[in-house]
């Protein structure tokens, strides 16, 4: 069993060398966690075939899928074309739902993933700072909607982060403890499924506040963005939790 899942979300960022210095930061690590690189589609394939003949313990994932197998859409990539690569897709991140993504389309995008055997990572999040719990809550609970309707039936394990937007790309991190009341409900609301859930909490994470984050009861892994551009740091925050 994994001990904690850790994501690094390069999001428009990074290069072959990048990915160099992960395989060989990891290529020692001996620990039961679950670490997954989210780089740009562009390094996918590169990603892919280091981890296979590097025997990385790594594991990747993708930034984004379209909700369509096939078809007229000038720029998309399908889960259908990266099932060869990649196990795992982040879904409805908050950068992608300022795009217009809707719940009908995240949907869409969580069936894709499950029918091409790549493991959803939805993310769900208030965008603003909210005094009421209950008000939090209820976005989430919205966002959690086309997930729990598509797996309550099915043994899909969950990938879930809860990422809130006001505390992306800033040091205004959320307080660890917000984040665990917030963590909690995540797993009521889902716990009449059949599925095994991982809740994970993202934004602003580092390696000076990730700790906090992972003594909350029901959170067992970090969606890391901006620390992920520096595979020391990174490596510093999944080493320093075993």
């Amino acid at each position: 069993m994994n001990n904690n899942i850790y994501i690094a979300n390069f999001k428009m960022n990074g290069n072959i060398q990048l990915i160099d210095k992960y395989i060989n930061l990891f290529k020692n690590y001996n620990g039961n966690d679950l670490i997954i690189l989210c780089p740009p589609f562009t390094l996918l394939n590169y990603c892919s075939e280091k981890i296979k003949t590097q025997k990385s313990v790594l594991k990747l994932g993708a930034q984004n899928i379209h909700h369509e197998t096939e078809g007229a859409y000038t720029g998309e990539i399908s889960a259908n074309l990266i099932k060869s690569y990649s196990k795992y897709s982040i879904i409805g991140h908050s950068e992608r739902r300022l795009n217009g993504e809707t719940n009908e389309i995240i949907t869409k995008k969580l069936i894709s993933s499950l029918k091409n055997n790549i493991k959803p990572i939805l993310c769900v999040g208030e965008y603003n700072y909210l005094d009421n719990a209950n008000e939090t809550f209820k976005i989430i609970e919205d966002q959690l909607k086309p997930l729990k309707s598509i797996v309550s039936n099915s043994n899909h394990p969950l990938l879930i982060a809860y990422e809130p937007v006001w505390a992306i790309g800033n040091n205004n991190s959320c307080d660890p403890g917000r984040a665990g009341e917030i963590a909690n409900f995540i797993k009521r609301f889902v716990a009449d499924t059949k599925n095994n859930v991982n809740i994970l909490y993202g934004g602003s994470v580092d390696d000076k506040n990730h700790q906090g984050y992972l003594k909350q009861k029901n959170i067992n892994g970090l969606l890391v963005g901006t620390a992920s551009l520096d595979p020391t740091k990174f490596y510093n925050i999944v080493n320093n939790n075993r």
